[in-house]
């Protein structure tokens, strides 16, 4: 439908055009099922190459209702927009990256779009645009990883802010909404006509905004994080929080290479996971401008909110104060009451809300010396009345919740006794402690807790001393209102009130052995705090250190207009933890404090965040291991490591546990790390130590060098037989690896043949590690992928290399069987059996003359197949497990994830088969 002229003068001074859509009010099932009324769109003339759309007060879709789409691209999910934007008319080309970024188009390209971009690569346009033409940033981070063509893999502490009016990536309902004015699929570059290359913008038909492109050329990156839909309805929809466990991104629509039956408005996905450094020949995006004031992210369980709390430290800021990244930080969110946690050991530096069902108000949280667990209590620092005490786990569902059983319990703080027990000291009350035969009445305790369960608790004295007791015991303090010590002497003690019984509050005892004390102020005119910091302040504007006399040590400013709250000490250190808030009161970031040098640092921001602990994680190694460089034993992973080298985190972590168990050994590919689920092979303990995109190369370090030497109970070593991918010549090993820590670390320790530290799985744990969510997903049932069953897609697979890469790259074929032959050899030596294993792809390649994902004629095929059975004959302890067949299968629909990776159900069929195979060649 074409969009008839309408005299319009916005403030952008924009030509203006309207388009009479079609209505319809129920969730989309089929394309036609997206739009409303008229809506007003022009050229944007202050920002070129844009298409200004006044979405204000119309609605689209995302996701959809059709029968067996894509659970990650369901159910429908209606969104209102109250806000105008512009987007690109068409995608970015290469002049115009070129004009941003620098560099020059090749000759006769200049209007071609810009493809083999990442995500990162995108984002510094927009950012980049954005900057040359005088507006702020709408993208911020600390830092950026490139790769070694300097494209970006990714940022640190990224965030996206839609209210900063600046150049940006369109959300994923922006483009649907632009898309569906016109939507035309059989007018756009696609498989069908495309010639399988990217072809000049512009050079197909506009839509009814005038935009083109929409439905082919290059699929494009969106703002948007992957997360799930829900039926209802969301005004501003931005996304998801985050990516989930894999940093999952979103494409949109279509490219020269995707069929016309998989180019749809609703699609999001790609053959394999789109995660923000994937870059492809078919890969593109358009920018948009525009802020978005009032925006709504909507996370894993459906629940929405208008901000998000995002990390702002950068790793390499944070090991210079602590000394470690072995950390982990608890704290509330006011706004939910709920409990939220970072574990600084995490590449992403995520912030996670545990969503309590329960509906308990979480105060006061507290981490154990080991980090696995945290109390809280329902009574902050102040509030009269009871409170209940609480001990969880500190992971995402919080389980193993435990009440401890008394009248009334709040503050609590874990201790750890000079015998090497774990306590927790409370109080009977949060109460205010200025009224002295009230303060006498209440009382301090603790507790053990050992194993998820609490102990009996025991009377320590009385005297709410909620700031913490000394690990000698002969020190508690107080700050609710005013500043109360009790001084343990030999025979007796004394209770007595420091800072002149000025008003003072959020009282912390540190318990490094100086039983100095952290505390804040109400500023009085004359008091002892302005008479020490000889200037005047306002309220809670600094932070008091006193000695273990009360004596003061030292104040620390809070920055700019901002002041302190919630003042704890962070274990072990001269640091602090704090929350700062405005002038209005808002508590919208947690900092750290150096008593060192007075400098404050930036931990997090939010809208109400209170009640900070930061918890350094020690690590004790025994006597004769004393050696071992923290900084490199078992440190398999960076901040900036890539998906890949996560999983294989996880998967060493498994090795290290299980290596003298082990009897059968899965690596190989992500058709094995998806494909085999090692709990279902019940004749032999097996674990799956495959990653994603592992190619020979990779196998034959794990296999000779870990897997055969350092497995005592080891019987069989199961590979992949990617036929399909043996054009690949160690082109991704020492990209991935080849800088990490651990394995450097090994290598010079000859991968300890003459014996493993017993510190090491210990120290592989507590190094940096994948979030809580990534550990699941890559580490279910032993090391597989939780990979659920999707089904094959469709069809009319795509083959994503040459078919004829075997006739015109001998050399890489030579090169991969070299390295199998390498690995049977070894194997032979140890008299341990390999078994090849051919994993199912979709029946649909081989009806297309095609074997497999990345192509090899069926002729070419048998030939490899020929020179493997070859090798089976040569080589006694080699089988292959063909459960492939050339597509003559009983493998179904249900048991594939896509294209060439089984899920769930099909890796159970593949175990319960290869544990017969193993049954009848390792127990005859």
């Amino acid at each position: 439908m074409m969009g008839k002229f309408a005299k319009y003068a916005g403030a952008l001074g924009l030509a203006a055009f309207t388009v009479s859509c079609t209505h319809h009010d129920a969730n989309p099932m089929y394309q036609d099922d997206y739009d409303v009324s008229e809506v007003e769109y022009g050229k944007d003339e202050a920002h070129e190459g844009l298409i200004h759309i006044q979405s204000a007060g119309h609605y689209t879709y995302v996701g959809t209702n059709k029968v067996n789409a894509n659970k990650k691209e369901m159910p429908a999910m209606k969104v209102k927009f109250d806000y105008d934007f512009s987007i690109g008319e068409h995608e970015v080309t290469q002049a115009e990256y070129a004009s941003v970024m620098g560099g020059e188009p090749a000759p006769g390209c200049e209007n071609l779009p810009i493809a083999n971009v990442t995500f990162g690569d995108m984002v510094m346009y927009a950012n980049n645009r954005s900057k040359l033409e005088g507006y702020d940033t709408v993208y911020t981070f600390t830092a950026v990883d490139y790769d070694s063509l300097h494209h970006v893999n990714g940022f640190e502490n990224f965030v996206f802010n839609p209210e900063v009016d600046g150049y940006r990536l369109p959300t994923e309902a922006e483009w649907i909404f632009a898309a569906s004015h016109g939507w035309d699929v059989s007018d756009g570059w696609n498989l069908t006509n495309s010639g399988e290359q990217a072809h000049d913008v512009c050079s197909k038909a506009r839509n009814n905004l005038g935009i083109c492109d929409m439905a082919g050329n290059l699929a494009e990156w969106v703002s948007d994080w992957l997360g799930y839909f829900k039926d209802t309805t969301v005004t501003n929809f931005v996304g998801a929080p985050d990516g989930g466990s894999l940093g999952e991104r979103v494409l949109k629509g279509g490219s020269f290479k995707h069929s016309v039956a998989r180019t749809n408005l609703h699609s999001r996905l790609d053959t394999y996971t789109v995660i923000s450094k994937n870059r492809d020949n078919y890969v593109g995006g358009r920018i948009a401008f525009g802020k978005i004031e009032k925006p709504v992210w909507m996370a894993a369980d459906g629940s929405t909110s208008s901000s998000i709390m995002k990390s702002l430290v950068k790793a390499s800021t944070l090991k210079k104060k602590l000394g470690t990244l072995r950390a982990k930080m608890a704290f509330v969110n006011r706004l939910t009451d709920n409990l939220v946690y970072m574990n600084f050991n995490e590449s992403s530096f995520t912030v996670k809300e545990i969503k309590d069902s329960l509906g308990i108000k979480v105060r006061h949280p507290d981490i154990s010396p080991d980090g696995e667990w945290v109390a809280f209590s329902t009574g902050g620092e102040g509030i009269s009345g009871k409170s209940e005490l609480y001990v969880r786990r500190l992971n995402l569902a919080g389980t193993d919740l435990v009440k401890l059983d008394v009248e009334s319990a709040a503050i609590p703080r874990f201790q750890v006794t000079d015998a090497g027990d774990t306590v927790i000291v409370y109080v009977t009350t949060a109460d205010v402690n200025t009224d002295s035969e009230f303060f006498k009445t209440t009382s301090t305790w603790q507790v053990p807790f050992s194993g998820g369960k609490f102990g009996t608790p025991e009377k320590l004295f009385d005297g709410n001393y909620h700031g913490g007791v000394s690990p000698d015991g002969k020190l508690a303090v107080t700050g609710a209102r005013i500043l109360r010590a009790r001084i343990q002497h030999e025979e007796s003690y004394t209770d007595t009130v420091w800072f002149d019984s000025v008003q003072a509050c959020n009282a912390s005892l540190s318990q490094d052995g100086t039983k100095r004390t952290l505390f804040l102020d109400f500023a009085k005119r004359n008091g002892p705090g302005r008479e020490f910091v000889g200037k005047d302040y306002g309220v809670h504007e600094r932070m008091f250190v006193a000695d273990s006399t009360g004596n003061l040590l030292q104040s620390v400013g809070a920055p700019g207009d901002l002041a302190f709250d919630h003042t704890e000490w962070i274990n072990g250190k001269n640091l602090a933890v704090a929350s700062v808030y405005d002038v209005n009161g808002s508590h919208t970031k947690l900092v750290l404090i150096d008593l060192q040098d007075s400098s404050v640092t930036d931990l997090v921001k939010g809208d109400e965040l209170w009640d900070p602990c930061l918890r350094v994680l020690n690590v004790n190694l025994p006597e004769d291991e004393k050696f071992l460089n923290l900084d490199s034993a078992g440190v398999y992973m960076t901040a900036t490591s890539d998906i890949t080298t996560r999983i294989m985190k996880i998967k060493m972590e498994y090795f290290w546990q299980y290596r003298e168990v082990t009897e059968v050994a899965v690596i190989g590919s992500s058709r094995s790390f998806s494909g085999l689920d090692p709990t279902a092979v019940t004749s032999h303990f097996t674990i799956n130590l495959a990653y994603s995109a592992e190619d020979l190369t990779a196998t034959n370090f794990f296999v000779s060098n870990y897997i055969l030497p350092l497995m005592p109970k080891l019987k069989a070593v199961v590979i992949t037989l990617d036929y399909d991918r043996w054009f690949v010549k160690d082109e991704n090993w020492k990209a991935w690896f080849g800088d990490i820590p651990g394995y450097r670390y090994d290598e010079n320790h000859d991968f300890w043949k003459d014996g493993v530290p017993k510190s090491m799985l210990n120290l592989t744990r507590s190094a940096m590690t994948p979030d809580d969510e990534e550990s699941y997903t890559f580490g279910y049932n032993n090391g597989l992928y939780h990979s659920e069953s999707e089904g094959w897609v469709d069809e009319n697979p795509e083959v994503s290399w040459d078919v004829n890469w075997y006739r015109n790259n001998p050399d890489a074929y030579a090169y991969n069987r070299e390295k199998l032959v390498a690995i049977l050899k070894a194997a032979k030596e140890k008299g341990i059996l390999v078994i090849g294993a051919v994993f199912p792809q979709s029946p649909y390649y081989v009806k297309k003359n095609v074997w497999g994902r990345y192509g090899l004629t069926l002729d070419h095929t048998k030939e490899i197949q020929d020179d493997m059975k070859s090798l089976q004959e040569e080589y006694g302890n080699f089988i292959i497990f063909d459960e492939y067949k050339d597509g003559v299968n009983d493998y179904v629909y249900e048991d594939f994830s896509n294209e060439d990776h089984l899920g769930l159900q099909g890796a159970v069929k593949v175990a319960e088969r290869l544990d017969s195979l193993l049954m009848k060649e390792l127990d005859p």
